[in-house]
């Protein structure tokens, strides 16, 4: 066993069998930026076996205050270049896969078939919904990250047995960014939110926490709970929510 796990080897929890366990496991994380940073640095670190890096858009200057996956002199790259790189860096014990296409219905299920949990690290909800379809469809567990400012919220979805993003964050009342904070992008438009890296340093490492807790089968504190975070007033609360037995996305999916 590689020494740079010894010390979380220590934790009770984990032990030489979870660190066994982490190193099969396997974790698709979709955004190499804000949240994406930390998410994709603690997975690595961690020593998941596989991660898949999944991003279309290129390093610019103002992604900098935030996504430290990427330096000054990666600007105009492929996040996914640049992030591949400083992980393969830090642990090249690692496989690490990327995906730079847009995700649509039609392409998503074959890039996320053979993971075993999706995270979302995204700030378009076009693109959640369309994550969170295709995790439902093919029972894979997601866990979706989102910030504004001092605040962000972590939600972990794994229909039966919680509800999906569909059902907390519908279509029909989920706000629509506003024009004038609206960038094109090739492939959709991309929301230009406020954002600290502190928030979303806080909110990827939850991902990422929460990833690791469910890979080592220890008890999830998200199951049917979302998750708060007050960067101002240094608060977490956990919210309940439940299952939309209408949900178009997750209402027909059982346990059988």
């Amino acid at each position: 066993m590689d020494d740079r796990y010894s010390r979380q080897i220590l934790i009770p929890q984990i032990g030489l069998a979870g660190q066994e366990k982490l190193m099969r496991s396997s974790v698709l994380v979709v955004g190499a930026g804000g949240l994406g940073s930390p998410a994709l640095t603690y997975l690595a670190a961690a020593g998941i076996g596989r991660l898949g890096i999944a991003d279309f858009d290129t390093v610019a200057l103002s992604n900098l205050n935030r996504q430290f996956l990427h330096n000054t002199s990666d600007i105009g790259r492929l996040k996914t270049d640049s992030a591949k790189e400083k992980l393969f860096n830090l642990n090249n014990n690692i496989d690490i896969k990327i995906y730079n296409d847009c995700f649509t219905d039609q392409n998503a299920a074959a890039v996320f078939t053979g993971f075993d949990i999706i995270l979302g690290a995204v700030d378009s909800f076009e693109t959640r919904y369309v994550i969170n379809k295709t995790c439902v469809s093919l029972n894979i567990p997601y866990i979706d990250g989102g910030i504004d400012g001092f605040s962000g919220c972590v939600l972990f979805s794994n229909p039966p047995q919680t509800p999906c993003l569909n059902c907390v964050f519908p279509p029909a009342k989920t706000p629509a960014p506003k024009k004038e904070t609206q960038e094109k992008f090739e492939g959709g438009v991309l929301s230009r939110i406020a954002t600290l890296g502190t928030t979303a340093g806080v909110i990827g490492t939850i991902e990422a926490n929460i990833a690791i807790l469910h890979l080592l089968g220890l008890k999830n504190p998200l199951m049917n709970k979302l998750l708060l975070y007050d960067g101002q007033q240094m608060s977490i609360e956990h919210i309940d929510i439940k299952q939309n037995e209408n949900c178009p996305v997750c209402s027909k999916i059982t346990g059988d």
